[in-house]
């Protein structure tokens, strides 16, 4: 049994943030970090653009580890007993605890024609899979209107590449935004290459030898080298 005196589910920026608030109160106390992904925390939003902009990949991580907490990484939770104080992980480790903190994140939605194909941006494994999938393609599919597709999309189109941006809603950030400013985004997007085509409901993918055909339900299909989708994410609460 790993013995913590602080256990942190989850290795996101919340989690590291925790861990550097807990050695400012306590420098000694053992800390202990359960991470889903087989990375070291690090900074999520250079992802959608400052990497694309030419920072250096070395700069998103955060040094978590340097500040004394063990990470246990490519650990899932999958039970939590409060009673007894203790976690156990998809492999059978158990964890004890005096204080914990649950920062388990959330999981991107994904649409119900799911495809190994799509790439639901959120991870650093995300953007170096597409990263590679924009070194050799050419044209891409962003799915979504909101944060992650407007930003995606940008990085996209700023690479050279060719972008349709598809949602079923009439503006980028049509959900947010008042609808001035919405349609504003629209066109500045246009000026900018890219393809915006609102009110668009992608039904299904197809393979073809030249790519990926995105279908809709009423504007037709696209052929692309690549497909990334935004809609949104569920809270990961399955422990409480």
């Amino acid at each position: 049994m790993e013995r913590y005196k602080y256990l942190i589910l989850g290795g996101g920026m919340t989690a590291d943030a925790a861990v550097s608030g807990i050695r400012e109160a306590d420098t000694d106390g053992t800390i202990g970090l359960l991470s889903l992904e087989e990375v070291a925390p690090y900074n999520r939003p250079p992802l959608s653009k400052g990497l694309w902009k030419g920072e250096a990949p070395d700069s998103i991580w955060r040094g978590t580890e340097k500040q004394g907490a063990t990470l246990h990484l490519g650990r899932k939770a999958v039970a939590l007993d409060p009673t007894n104080k203790n976690v156990t992980d998809d492999q059978g480790t158990v964890y004890s605890f005096e204080k914990l903190l649950l920062a388990t994140g959330a999981t991107p939605r994904r649409l119900p024609f799911d495809d190994d194909s799509i790439s639901y941006y959120r991870t650093v494994k995300d953007y170096q899979h597409l990263r590679a999938l924009a070194e050799k393609g050419g044209r891409f599919a962003v799915i979504g209107g909101g944060f992650i597709g407007w930003k995606i999309a940008a990085a996209l189109a700023m690479s050279g590449k060719e972008v349709v941006m598809l949602f079923p809603g009439e503006a980028i950030g049509g959900h947010i935004y008042p609808v001035e400013l919405a349609q504003f985004l629209n066109e500045f997007y246009r000026q900018k290459g890219v393809n915006v085509v609102p009110g668009s409901s992608v039904v299904g993918l197809e393979k073809s030898p030249k790519g990926t055909v995105v279908k809709t339900k009423s504007q037709g299909e696209f052929l692309v080298d690549g497909v990334v989708a935004g809609i949104g994410v569920t809270p990961n609460i399955e422990l409480v």
